[in-house]
């Protein structure tokens, strides 16, 4: 009996048939394992800023701010999940550092740390100043600043100062009236590269500092286009952070609990040094003052009391609730976080249903960071330079201990 070469054709297509089934399984079994692997990590798996937020332990990070290939300021950010408090310190251009390069250690300043090293070495660098490890990084360029802020129709601030430079041969043209201006996004731009003249370090860090109050009075807008997945690519295509799109987001979210009483910018502070024949800051004492600075600052966002503003705030406090006592007790609270109370007393009505913060010069930002302390939603400017106080705070039937029902 023959064996016909059909039947041998015939087995051999047959198992090669039950094979390719089986590998097409085995194939859609691994794809269905891999999705899930992914789904898994970014739907179920907390991200690590979700579990520093459940430890409520200060979670750091360090932001670069870069005009094109410059770096023009590396800030220092801590923020308290526990207090809801955020400080940052503001790492000037111009500070000479050693920095340990991949092929060749050497001193540079600030202002060329990433351009020439990356993330990873602006990162290196800041923890051996600071003697201390942070979280993440978020590298972003002025542009997209700029863009940033057209996209949510402008920022509302009051800027302290006029603002006048021109700097024709690196393209900076700035002028910014004194006075609440709403800022474009090329404003904003300026405004948070003003740093000339005496006070120009000084300017620049309260500027920053101005700019992020505002962006925190918008966090709802921040937070919609953060969400908009076609925007968001558009604003983020040219960040370098580590956060994800997810750690992003939960970080965003809980900025809302952030006003400007709970919001401090320092500068580092450093020796003038010239080296052939150019001007640069290095850290006093090879960083240890910038350290203790850091403990400093973490001492404030554990601390559950205020900001403090400037000594050249001089608060009245007027009681006109029905109330008695409320004006001594809450003068008592500001004395003890360093405010200067000039005067506090009984208003001439005790029947305010509401408290009232009223700003007396024509600088209501800084009105709104007194009623940020106290929860209070009623702010005013009543310009009356004769009553020699900056801020009145009236007390109302709404008030109760230290803040606002």
């Amino acid at each position: 009996m023959g064996i016909k070469v059909s039947d041998i054709r015939f087995q051999y297509n047959n198992k090669r048939s039950e094979f390719d089934w089986v590998s097409i399984l085995l194939i859609l079994l691994a794809i269905a394992i891999i999705i899930g692997t992914i789904l898994f990590i970014f739907y179920f798996r907390k991200s690590k800023v979700e579990e520093l937020f459940e430890k409520e332990t200060t979670i750091s990070w360090i932001s670069v701010e870069n005009n094109k290939r410059k770096t023009e300021s590396i800030l220092l950010n801590f923020y308290n999940p526990k207090t809801k408090k955020l400080a940052v310190l503001v790492v000037p251009s111009r500070t000479r550092l050693k920095v340990d390069y991949e092929d060749k250690p050497k001193y540079d300043i600030v202002q060329n740390i990433y351009s020439n090293g990356g993330a990873g070495i602006v990162k290196k660098t800041m923890e051996k100043l600071t003697d201390m490890t942070f979280d993440f990084y978020f590298i972003y360029d002025l542009n997209d600043v700029e863009r940033f802020v057209d996209l949510i129709e402008g920022l509302e601030v009051y800027s302290p100062n006029n603002l006048n430079y021109i700097d024709a041969q690196n393209n900076i043209f700035i002028k910014i009236p004194k006075g609440k201006v709403k800022l474009d996004g090329a404003k904003t731009k300026e405004f948070l590269l003003f740093k000339h003249g005496k006070s120009g370090p000084k300017t620049m860090v309260e500027n920053h500092r101005i700019v992020a109050e505002a962006l925190l009075d918008r966090i709802g807008d921040v937070e919609l286009l953060i969400e908009n997945t076609r925007v968001s690519k558009i604003v983020t295509k040219n960040i370098d952070t580590n956060l994800n799109k997810r750690d992003l987001k939960i970080l965003v979210d809980e900025m809302k609990a952030v006003n400007s009483s709970r919001l401090l910018f320092y500068r580092m502070y450093g020796k003038n040094t010239v080296i052939e024949n150019e001007s640069f800051i290095t850290p006093i004492e090879d960083g240890s003052w910038l350290r203790v600075r850091i403990e400093n600052v973490k001492n404030f966002i554990n601390d559950e009391g205020p900001s403090p503003v400037g000594d050249e705030l001089n608060i009245e406090i007027l009681n006109g609730s029905t109330n008695p006592g409320q004006a001594q007790s809450l003068r008592n609270y500001f004395v003890e976080y360093g405010f200067n109370i000039v005067h506090y007393g009984n208003a001439l009505r005790s029947d305010y249903d509401k408290t009232l913060v009223i700003d007396r010069i024509g600088r209501p930002s800084l009105a709104k960071r007194i009623a940020d302390i106290i929860n209070c939603k009623e702010v005013h400017t009543r310009i009356d330079k004769t009553l020699m106080v900056d801020v009145t705070i009236v007390i109302g039937n709404d008030f109760e201990g230290r803040f606002v029902r």
